[in-house]
């Protein structure tokens, strides 16, 4: 009865949809995927609802803005941005009000900046102080929006404050110009007017100080805006509540694979889940409401996210399950014996990839001296070892963890469980364990611990050292965090810059052998009440770090830290569908203000090395959000504990892996983008039948090409019999993307 209420308004012209969006997410840590849902997802709401579009973003509370909006926001059909949150940033003011707000692309919506968050009252002497700031900005504004009524976000108008208008607004009053109407009409009208070509202004070029464009006749000059809108305040979010942040990225990563593969299956005639999908979505979506991804929630609302993500994952993985079991019928699964179960080893990446991958198999019984091997289905004769395993006897039942070598792009390949000797095995892996250090090499990687305080002393990627001279890498920084307001929202400028208090001496280093393929270095110390064990070991090109850390201080800030021997002046984060470079040094108040910054699986640091040649190193996250780097230091933030108002925020046992990924070159020569993409996303196994198929053992059912250009998503169009392939190019050149589609 209500919603029949809300669409006769609509139709009367009184009531205007804007946004476009399910909820008013986070605009830092979702990913662009999320983003794209968030409009499609919402708009079809509309129109199924409503019958109306929307071309007005309206997000006016989200705490920061990523540089790639404009182009998300122009392609999913929105011409313009409102936001006010930017007024309370706490170091600098972005002396727009009015402006083209452009992507890395070159997509550009109109922003607009109105006043502050609640204005009750339509008071000219308001109206007037606000017009001349404005016409100081942007020469020739002939109008603002005022955005009225009382509450948050600008509110309900009251009868006093319509009276207030409608006083003012008649005739005989010498004021400004009022008259009611709507940000769609006020946005077409001012289009018209605004003069071609404008002055382009980033971060570092308004740090010399920014000046107005000059005046056009009979134009409206406005500037160009081609950065991220960084909100210097709500530092925090990017940290507090480390279960939901993790919850946010597995979910957004559950529903994409669940879709890639959907649509594959459906090709091949099985239903396509579409509302099952989308159901999932709006929980996803849901739960990247700002305010909720913030951190910055009672407790009570994170327990309810919990169900809705607990309903997600199980949600997915039957939609998985049954779309590769749908796959695998057509594969060509057969083995040499009945004591060769086949695997197939699924690869969600658009590009032919390696890596690890984790399964559990009944196998016959074994002699004492075998174990359980694998071998390669391309290769029948080439005996993989089990990277990890353990192994009942009397079940049969063993958890296998190989290495899958050249799976194909958004495809499968078929391996064999078997058996053999295990004393026939080759170490791959090396490790070496002294008084002083422990240290672990396989490949181009090297890496040196000091059993004294737990720093990884030395990286060396092909004999070239990564870490500074006397540096201590990893080291665990603790940092008083006592926000002056918004406890579980801030951290306050100067945090970060006192020095922070370590680790000196930890409980125990100790070398753990594993199996011959696979030594690891187990690190265990403690603060306060809280304990942490580290877990590192080399994976093919990176430096995994498991963490298992026991939480309980009060206003306290942990970062990892990692001091570089080479640095510049930037260092290079990942945002929705892009990068972006923010400085490392601290010359000016708005490098200052930017001393905590969100950043999605990875952020990098390099230079030029002691050899001349330039080297860098990726910090990679599977639930982290929260960088900074200043000088030759790269940090990665773990840990948040504010207390209000949520007093139990972050308490107790966190497990969350990040790895480094040491390289020769720039992030781009590095290609850390699949790294990041491969370390999120990794291969699964499903165990099978043997059996004959029109598809080879190994098959790409998808790919698209060059290496520049990454595959975010398969799915099935929502309102017609075909797919939805969308990709996002990274590395800032005009590329020829080609697609290999079934």
């Amino acid at each position: 009865e209500m919603n029949a209420e809300i669409a006769r308004r609509i139709k009367e012209g009184r009531w205007e949809i804007v946004g476009g969006m399910w909820v008013e997410p986070d605009l830092n840590m979702p990913d662009g995927e999320s983003l794209v849902r968030q409009f499609l997802v919402g708009k079809r709401w509309f129109k199924q609802q409503y019958g109306v579009d929307t071309r007005i973003g309206w997000n006016p509370d989200s705490f920061g803005y990523t540089w790639q909006l404009p182009q998300i926001m122009k392609k999913s059909g929105v011409d313009y941005f409102v936001t006010q949150k930017m007024a309370w940033n706490d170091t600098n003011q972005l002396p727009f009000k009015f402006f083209w707000w452009e992507s890395p692309d070159g997509s550009k919506v109109l922003a607009y900046f109105p006043h502050d968050y609640s204005n009750d009252n339509l008071n000219p002497v308001r109206l007037a102080r606000d017009f001349t700031i404005a016409q100081k900005q942007a020469t020739g504004l002939p109008g603002i929006m005022d955005l009225y009524g009382i509450g948050d976000h600008g509110g309900g108008p009251t009868r006093a404050i319509l009276d207030e208008g409608f006083h003012w607004a008649a005739p005989g009053h010498v004021t400004p110009k009022i008259e009611f109407g709507t940000a769609q009409s006020y946005f077409n009208a001012l289009e018209t007017q605004i003069a071609p070509g404008s002055p382009e202004w980033n971060y570092q070029s308004i740090a010399k100080g920014y000046t107005p464009p000059p005046a056009v006749a009979g134009k409206v000059n406005i500037p160009t805006w081609k950065s991220e809108l960084y909100f210097e305040y709500h530092r925090g979010v990017m940290t507090t509540q480390a279960n939901h942040k993790r919850n946010m990225r597995e979910a957004e990563e559950q529903v994409l694979n669940a879709e890639k593969w959907a649509s594959l299956a459906w090709l091949d005639g099985r239903e396509y889940p579409g509302k099952e999908l989308t159901e999932d979505w709006k929980k996803v979506l849901f739960n990247q409401f700002h305010d909720t991804a913030a951190g910055s929630g009672i407790g009570r609302i994170y327990k309810d996210a919990q169900k809705d993500y607990d309903v997600v994952r199980w949600s997915t993985n039957e939609i998985l399950q049954n779309a590769e079991q749908e796959l695998i019928v057509s594969m060509d699964t057969r083995a040499r014996s009945d004591r060769f179960i086949p695997v197939v080893v699924f690869n969600p990446s658009g590009w032919n990839r390696s890596g690890e991958v984790t399964v559990k198999v009944q196998y016959p019984k074994l002699a004492d001296n075998e174990g359980v091997l694998i071998s390669d289905s391309t290769s029948p004769d080439k005996i993989i070892f089990a990277i990890f395993s353990t192994l009942d006897r009397k079940t049969g039942v063993a958890s296998i963890t190989f290495h899958a070598a050249d799976v194909p792009s958004m495809g499968s390949k078929v391996f064999f469980v078997t058996s053999g000797v295990l004393a026939n095995i080759v170490k791959k892996n090396e490790g070496d364990n002294s008084d002083n250090f422990v240290s672990l090499r396989q490949g181009e990687i090297h890496l040196v611990i000091n059993k004294e305080d737990g720093c990884i002393t030395k990286i060396w990627k092909n004999d070239q050292q990564l870490l500074s001279d006397g540096g201590c890498g990893n080291q665990l920084q603790l940092f008083a965090d006592n926000p002056k307001e918004y406890d579980a929202w801030n951290i306050d400028p100067g945090t970060l810059d006192v020095k922070p208090i370590t680790i000196e001496k930890v409980d125990s280093v100790e070398f753990i052998p594993g199996n011959p393929v696979r030594p690891a270095i187990k690190i265990v110390s403690h603060y306060g009440s809280s304990k942490f064990v580290q877990t590192l070991s080399i994976q093919d090109d990176l430096i995994d770090i498991d963490n298992e850390i026991d939480w309980h201080e009060s206003h306290v800030l942990l970062k990892a830290a990692f001091p570089l021997a080479a640095s510049g002046p930037f260092a290079t984060y990942e945002i929705p569908y892009g990068t972006i470079d923010r400085a490392t040094t601290r010359n000016n108040s708005w490098e200052q203000a930017q001393f905590e910054v969100p950043a999605m699986r990875w952020a990098d640091l390099g230079g030029i090395g002691s050899d001349g040649k330039i080297h860098g190193l990726s910090i990679l996250n599977q639930s982290k959000y929260g960088y900074d780097a200043v000088g030759s230091t790269l940090r990665l933030t773990l840990l948040r504990s504010p207390k209000w108002p949520d007093a139990e925020a972050d308490m107790g046992h966190h497990h969350f892996h990040y790895a480094l990924y040491p390289h020769a070159g720039t992030w781009k020569d590095a290609l850390t983008v699949r790294h990041g993409y491969e370390y999120n996303y990794p291969l699964t196994a499903v165990v099978t039948t043997a059996h004959s198929g029109s598809l080879p053992a190994s098959h790409s059912f998808a790919s698209v090409t060059p290496e520049n250009v990454v595959l975010t998503a398969v799915k099935k169009a929502e309102d017609a019999n075909g797919l939805i392939f969308r990709v996002y190019e990274w590395a800032g050149k005009e590329t020829t993307a080609e697609f290999h589609v079934p």
